[in-house]
């Protein structure tokens, strides 16, 4: 018991100390974000009233963005959902090739998918196969962990009483295990799909497709009531997707009833919309220029700039490592501070429906904003650089947390809280009491997770300059300079790899 409270100070005084070394490393100002703070709204009062009048050229490249969304997350789901079992320790695979499958989808994990997107298209052309192939690989490896950790967390017991009957391991757990965890699979699924609607949106940025097109198009103009306007449809699309994917999710876990026929119909349609989705895909376009880029990567992978490795200037990768783990820090910690008095108030839960309603779609506004416009802003507000970053993943953090931390709130067993209430306890010192100190350790949790988004997020932030590695990997790519990319690519997944260690220690 000893040991575990010193082990958990020494987390804390860790933690406190990496998120105070970050805040000075990026450049954080609290005086100079009060004073240009105001710059904030510039770019956003430029975008309201919208341009209602370009509504009509929005629908066609908004219909790509879905359908690349839908076509991505089934067949990366479906992939994942043939590896994963192969995965899981004790299960149907040997312990030596668990290891070896855990081993590349861990390092496909540490891949932003933006970057996928970019390679996608460099090779087989712009358009919507690029940015497909890129969320199905992004889904394929979120999906896969999740999924292998389920199978190992369910009880063997079955199974392998089935197997010391005769039965094959393979369809012991396909008739044990896997029946357990495809509904988890399944919510798991809905989940992915709708972060993989806002993913899209900005895919077109690197040629991928979709609303990113012309969203950069409009940008790069300053034309920023068109902006506006694609930012309003985009956020009835993610609304629609999530109200949706919400009401299925209840469906899974059982607090919403409904008959086995349903069931089926709302599954052949699902399937169905993925089919049509994955047929109005764009053709690959592989040409010569399509064989040489590609060679060209391979190559700047096996063959990475090693004097970008083994330096400690400003441009080399131990540096943008530790800017990018500083910037992921800082805007982490902002982002899981600031949502925990937005999150009371949006649990149906605490506060009820009408209050919750509110801000449920208040924290989904943030969300749907992509990442390149934050950091468009925020340039403006502190300049180019690691700051900029930090404010971009530290509103980006909002959105993600506060969500999250509202689905925590929302499972949360009222009978206590309600019992101090009726005996004179304010609502107040009910929840710093009694609800608060219940689920610290999954808000913690949360932030945990999003920490490990905001490091592949730092990708994002390299089309606006907004510091970390993201912005030198993606100069590298966009130049042709494979080698340098190669060094940045491999410090982007070290950096991941050992984020992801550490956070296995920590949670």
């Amino acid at each position: 018991m000893v040991k575990s409270e010193n082990r958990n100070k020494i987390t804390i005084f860790l933690i406190a100390a990496a998120v105070i070394f970050s805040f000075w490393f990026t450049g954080f100002s609290l005086p100079k974000l009060i004073s240009r703070g105001s710059q904030f709204f510039v770019i956003i009062g430029k975008m309201f009233p919208p341009d209602i009048n370009y509504l009509g050229k929005i629908i066609s490249p908004l219909l790509e963005t879905i359908k690349m969304s839908f076509a991505g997350t089934f067949i990366g789901s479906l992939l994942a959902l043939i590896v994963a079992p192969f995965c899981a320790y004790n299960t149907v695979a040997p312990k030596w090739l668990c290891g070896l499958l855990k081993a590349v989808i861990n390092i496909l994990r540490a891949i932003p998918v933006l970057i996928i997107a970019l390679a996608v298209s460099f090779i087989f052309g712009i358009g919507s196969f690029a940015g497909a192939f890129a969320i199905a690989l992004y889904t394929f490896g979120i999906i896969a962990r999740l999924t292998w950790k389920d199978a190992e967390q369910q009880s063997h017991k079955t199974m392998d009483a089935l197997v010391s009957a005769g039965i094959g391991k393979t369809k012991a757990f396909a008739n044990t295990v896997f029946i357990d965890i495809f509904p988890e699979y399944l919510s798991n699924c809905l989940y992915v799909l709708e972060s993989n609607v806002r993913h899209a949106a900005i895919l077109g940025y690197v040629g991928a497709g979709g609303l990113g097109l012309i969203l950069n198009e409009k940008i790069s103009w300053g034309d920023y009531a068109k902006v506006g306007m694609i930012l309003i449809m985009l956020f009835i699309v993610v609304f629609i997707i999530e109200t949706i994917s919400s009401y299925l999710r209840r469906i899974l876990n059982g607090s919403v009833q409904t008959t086995v026929l349903n069931k089926k119909i709302i599954f052949i349609v699902i399937i169905a919309v993925a089919l049509l989705s994955m047929a109005a895909i764009d053709a690959p376009q592989i040409t010569d220029l399509g064989i040489k880029v590609f060679k060209g990567i391979i190559y700047g992978i096996l063959h990475p700039d090693m004097s970008l490795i083994f330096t400690t200037s400003q441009n080399g990768v131990p540096y943008l490592m530790l800017e990018t783990i500083c910037i992921a820090t800082t805007g982490t910690f902002i982002g899981a501070v600031i949502s925990v008095p937005f999150a009371f108030p949006g649990s149906r839960n605490i506060s009820g429906k009408l209050s919750a309603g509110i801000m449920k779609i208040f924290i989904l506004a943030i969300r749907t904003m992509p990442a390149v416009i934050y950091g468009l802003i925020f340039i403006r507000v502190t300049g180019p650089g690691a700051f900029a970053g930090v404010m971009t993943l530290g509103i980006l953090s909002i959105g993600m947390c506060t969500k999250l931390y509202i689905n925590t709130l929302d499972s949360f067993d009222m009978k206590t809280a309600n019992a101090l209430k009726s005996i004179g306890v304010s609502h107040t010192a009910a929840i710093t009491n009694c609800i608060l100190p219940e689920v610290k350790n999954k808000f913690f949790a949360s932030a945990i997770y999003r920490f490990d988004v905001n490091l592949r997020e730092a990708s994002v932030l390299g089309l606006v300059s907004a510091g970390g590695i993201g912005t030198k990997l993606i100069f590298s790519m966009n130049g042709y300079l494979w080698s340098y990319a190669g060094a940045y690519i491999l410090g982007l997944v070290i950096l991941i790899l050992l984020v992801d260690k550490l956070n296995s220690l920590i949670v």
